[in-house]
């Protein structure tokens, strides 16, 4: 499961934020469709309700950030929605298809070619370059090496690190680390991207470069984006807010860009 992050600052049904405007319907096909998503964990004879009957849905194109306290179920939302967990009932369709029902094969599939996924650690080989960092998926798929190079080195170029793809992680900063990330996300031309806390071990600055760089994606290439974060600064940079607490959605809203 991704790591719950401390929560800063809480948004409530009644917290909606200075300039949001409220929720408006979309008119797409949604790519995410959840319904009524229950997520139960067993500790001994305890059991603990991460999600209780979730239902959202995020459209083709949309740039969503889910935010909620430490234990609100929004990393565990995370998890279900790239695959990495099955809830434990209702219905979450990626694209049409019903996922838990997917065999772990099918999964690993969808991992690799839909989703993209950005962490807060970065997750990179310490002892790999750049270019082997971005590859790393590819490999994967089976993909020959000298597509591999050349697709690696066309995604560094795409999040401005085409001088630095021989590097390895100790020697680039902590923006350039995620921006590696980012490109590696990236490989497989991913219709979804899920990032969680994307700047979080980063610098005031550099998480804005970071976010930036999301941005222009976004905008771009067409992604859809959906961010977990701790910060309401953060979140007011997506088109669409979901707010959670105690396993349940308590708000949604959009932000007037």
């Amino acid at each position: 499961m991704i790591q719950e992050p401390t929560f800063i600052a809480e948004v409530a049904m009644s917290d909606t934020p200075n300039g949001a405007a409220p929720l408006l319907p979309a008119g797409d096909t949604p790519v995410i469709a959840t319904e009524n998503l229950i997520k139960t964990y067993k500790m001994g004879d305890t059991e603990i309700n991460a999600l209780r009957g979730v239902s959202i849905q995020i459209y083709r194109g949309e740039m969503v950030a889910i935010i909620g306290p430490s234990g609100s179920g929004k990393s565990t939302l995370m998890s279900i929605l790239g695959g990495l967990d099955k809830p434990t009932s209702g219905s979450y369709r990626l694209d049409g298809y019903e996922i838990a029902r997917m065999s772990q094969d099918r999964l690993s599939d969808i991992r690799n070619f839909r989703i993209g996924f950005v962490f807060q650690k970065f997750n990179l080989l310490a002892r790999s370059s750049a270019e082997m960092n971005v590859a790393l998926p590819l490999v994967y798929a089976g993909v020959s090496s000298k597509e591999r190079s050349q697709r690696a080195r066309a995604a560094l170029e795409l999040v401005g690190l085409g001088d630095r793809m021989h590097h390895k992680p100790n020697e680039l900063s902590g923006g350039q680390q995620q921006r590696v990330a980012i490109a590696r996300a990236l490989i497989n031309n991913p219709s979804l991207i899920l990032a969680d806390e994307p700047t979080g071990n980063l610098d005031t600055r550099t998480g804005e470069e970071i976010m930036a760089l999301f941005q222009k994606l976004h905008r771009e290439q067409g992604i859809t984006l959906i961010l977990v974060t701790h910060s309401n600064e953060i979140a007011a940079q997506a088109k669409r807010v979901i707010a959670m607490r105690d396993g349940e959605v308590v708000n949604e809203y959009t932000n007037a860009h």
